[in-house]
Parts: C-alpha cells; sequence; structure tokens
C-alpha cells in the first residue's frame, strides 16, 4: 500500500476467416460474494489483546484458541504456564469483551530466534491451517525484522523485551486461529488508519515520544497511514499493528460498501480520558449484484495556462505512470478565462505518485482527491487465435460477463488490429468485426453468449 489506498479456459476450431483456437491469459474481477473485514482502528488504535477480544466477540471459537493457547508453556521454554480470561467490560458506558492472559514466565530478554521458533512449533504441533500458520509466523517475523533494524543488528542477534513474552505469541496465535474460525483469511481485510496516540511512553529503553519506534517503523515500511487519534498516550503497540500489517489489503478512510454480519467490540486495558479505548472489527459479506465491486480514487486539478501539447503530454505521461484511466475536460474558470480539468483514475497505493506526476507535469499548485466505490462487470482476457486471409493471428479479446457468467460483449484489443491491419493492408474496422463476429459465433455455439 503506498497512503491510502481486486479471471477461463476455452478451444475453438474454425477455419476460413475464423477464430481457430484460444487460451486464458489473463483474469480482471471475480464472481460471488466477498467476505469482507474492516478493522477500525482510527479512533483507539489497535493491540494485540484488544484484536484478540474484538475478534472473539465477533464470534471466533474460544475452545479453538484455548487449545492452541495451551501448546505454548509446552514449547516456549521461558513459560511456565498460560490461561486466557474472557470477559465483559464496560468503558465510557460501552460494553465490550476484554481479554486477560495470565502468565507466568520468566522475565528476561529473548532471543529473536526463540520466539520464532516457538511460533513455528506451536502452529506446527496445534495443526494450523495453512494460512493461519503463515500469518502468525508472518507476524512475529514483522516484529522481529522492525526490531532488528531499529537496534542495527542483524535478526539473530536481536534480543527483545517486552515483545518477546509469551503474551506476544498468545496474542498472534490466538488472532490466527480466530481469523481463521471466522473465515477472514478467505476474503478481503480492510483498516482504517491506525490511531497511534501521543504524550510520553516509558519502556524498556526508557522514555520516548509515542508511538513507540517498533509501531512506527512497522507501519512505515508497510505504508500504513496513521493519525495522532484524541487521546495523548500511546494507543498500538507493536503486536497489534505487526498483525495488522499482516492482515489488511488496503486502508480506507470510509468503510467499503458491504453488508455488516458480525461485529466485535474488543477493550484495551487503560480507562482513555475521553474515549471509549475498543477497537471494532465489523465482518460482513459484498452485496450481491450480479457485479464485482472495488474502490478508485479520482484526481483532478483545473488548469488554465498550458499548452495543447504540454497537457496532451501530461495525460499520456500519466497513463503510462499507471493510472487507470485519464481524460481532459473543458471548463472554464474565474475571470472568464477558458481552461481545462485534468482528471485521473487510479488505485489508492497509486495517489502519492500520481499527484506528484500532476504537479511536476503541469505546475498545478494542488491537486483535489476523493474515494469512490463502483461496480464492474466481471470480465476476462484471452489470447484468441484468427485466422484471416489464409494467415493465422494472436489477438487478445475481452469478454465482459453477467452475472450467469455469459459473455454480453466481446472486444478485441485495439492494438492488435492495427497490427493486423497494417500487415494485410485491411480496414481496422474490417478486421475487428471479423475477430468479434466469429468470436461470438464460437461462443453461441458453447453456449457462452
Amino acid at each position: 500500500m503506498h497512503h491510502l489506498l481486486s479471471l477461463l479456459s476455452l478451444s475453438f476450431a474454425l477455419s476460413g476467416n475464423g477464430l481457430i483456437s484460444t487460451d486464458a491469459t489473463e483474469s480482471e474481477g471475480s464472481r460471488g460474494l466477498t467476505r469482507i473485514t474492516v478493522i477500525d482502528c482510527q479512533t483507539a488504535g489497535i493491540s494485540g489483546n484488544m484484536l484478540l477480544a474484538a475478534l472473539i466477540d465477533a464470534g471466533a471459537d474460544r475452545r479453538a484458541i484455548e487449545r492452541v493457547l495451551e501448546q505454548i508453556p509446552r514449547n516456549y521454554p521461558k513459560c511456565r504456564s498460560l490461561s486466557l480470561d474472557i470477559s465483559e467490560v464496560k468503558t465510557h458506558g460501552f460494553r465490550a469483551c476484554g481479554v486477560n492472559l495470565r502468565i507466568d514466565e520468566d522475565a528476561e530478554e529473548t532471543r529473536a530466534e526463540e520466539l520464532l521458533g516457538a511460533v513455528q512449533k506451536v502452529a506446527a504441533v496445534s495443526g494450523l491451517s495453512e494460512k493461519a500458520a503463515s500469518f502468525a509466523i508472518n507476524s512475529i517475523r514483522t516484529l522481529l525484522e522492525a526490531e532488528s533494524k531499529l537496534h542495527g543488528v542483524s535478526l539473530s542477534s536481536t534480543h527483545l523485551h517486552e515483545a518477546g513474552s509469551a503474551d506476544t505469541l498468545a496474542d498472534v496465535l490466538g488472532v490466527a486461529v480466530a481469523c481463521d474460525s471466522l473465515g477472514i483469511f478467505d476474503g478481503e481485510t480492510h483498516s482504517t488508519p491506525v490511531a497511534v496516540g501521543g504524550g510520553i511512553t516509558v519502556f524498556s529503553h526508557g522514555k520516548l515520544t509515542t508511538p513507540v519506534p517498533a509501531v512506527l517503523e512497522i507501519l512505515r515500511q508497510k505504508q500504513i497511514p496513521i493519525t495522532g487519534g484524541s487521546e495523548a498516550v500511546e494507543l498500538s503497540t507493536p503486536t497489534g499493528v505487526c498483525m495488522l500489517a499482516n492482515l489488511v489489503e488496503s486502508v480506507v478512510v470510509n468503510y467499503p460498501t458491504m453488508i455488516s454480519e458480525k461485529v466485535g467490540y474488543g477493550a484495551g486495558t487503560k480507562e482513555l480520558p475521553s474515549s471509549p479505548n475498543i477497537l471494532r472489527v465489523v465482518i460482513g459479506r459484498s452485496i450481491d449484484h450480479g457485479l464485482d465491486t472495488d474502490t478508485v480514487q479520482i484526481l483532478e486539478t483545473n488548469i488554465d495556462d498550458l499548452s495543447g501539447e504540454v497537457l496532451g503530454h501530461a495525460l499520456q505521461h500519466l497513463l503510462d505512470s499507471g493510472a487507470r484511466d485519464a481524460w481532459i475536460s473543458a471548463a472554464q474558470f474565474k475571470k472568464n478565462r477558458p481552461g481545462h480539468v485534468l482528471h485521473v483514475l487510479c488505485d489508492s497505493k497509486d495517489v502519492s505518485r500520481l499527484v506528484e506526476v500532476m504537479m511536476q507535469d503541469t505546475g498545478t499548485l494542488g491537486v483535489r482527491y476523493h474515494q469512490l466505490a463502483r461496480y464492474t462487470s466481471p470480465r476476462d482476457v484471452r489470447n484468441v487465435k484468427v485466422r484471416i486471409g489464409g494467415q493465422s493471428y494472436d489477438v487478445r479479446v475481452k469478454f465482459a460477463r453477467d452475472a450467469s457468467g455469459r459473455a454480453f460483449r466481446v472486444k478485441p484489443e485495439f492494438d492488435d488490429i492495427v497490427a493486423i491491419a497494417k500487415t494485410l493492408s485491411r480496414p481496422v474496422r474490417e478486421i475487428s468485426d471479423i475477430v468479434i463476429s466469429e468470436t461470438r459465433k464460437a461462443m453461441e455455439e458453447t453456449g457462452e453468449i
């Protein structure tokens, strides 16, 4: 993620000017309902116990979590015993789930290898699913890599203080099991910007401003946006953000379009002065319109002092730099000056880079942006072999489909059509018509259209 912020095989045999074979090369979009999870940490931040509590509150399998946590003392030598207490708590008048880990362990430094080895052992002996085990191991690795960088030592030489507690293992493994039981790994997961808090934090290395270095380093590495939040205390912990970094696909300001089915509230241990210390997790599904949905960003800037050549170059540069689309519309500004509005459609991860391109190429002093949800038709792109004038050519063809999977539009890649037309010295329109006609005939025979 950078700054803010988602598919067929076919074979035909025809002669003459027809399609002779195809194979799927690229797919776009996905069909069916999608599990959607939003981790809302923009008010009170995120910690390991808050995330675990929120998932339990949303209906995660408590006994499955307990069975895995029972393996920690058996596979982590410094931990003699560990038990999980789950209760309902109130914070600023709101109910939430609270978890408390009762741990008897040696209070000594832990080598990175010990912690990583322990999570791998517990994952193996507990029979965690591949996705749950991968999440748990990667979360611990993210934490260790941040600590290694901050202390300027290799991973094998990294020693942990607070993060080396069995509490860290319990949070990560517990969340892995909880996410698995709720089907979160099989869907898409989003986060709001992370509230990190403010003020001074006292920890093993002394006093430092909030956020603590490990939190900031993990969020920096993963390019997850942060916000101070409304409280001048530490709101997010290294364990919480290392798991968040390995769960979320994108960070959103507004929730995606979804039907919410489960909502979990996980309470932190502190009582905050002016707001509930709660992490909210919302789990639901996409809306079945027979269409795909996604989220895009729109960038816009007003221009009244550029030549057509420069403006045209800027448009092409934006497209070459990864914009999904870009266009120019005529406008009239103050003092009756005619001008243009440059529009860009892009993914959230590309916003900052494309804004920089817009500013550098046009000299504009400001770019507006807003996020939009949109519906898109499921589509796939295939390589199609067509025979025209006794010769065989490869053409990329895009098929747009309805909810039942039937193609309602067939569109050849224009560049491929132009290349064939030039080779045969025939009109582009004629070549396009041949490809579309023969493709549709073949698909009618197989019932795909």
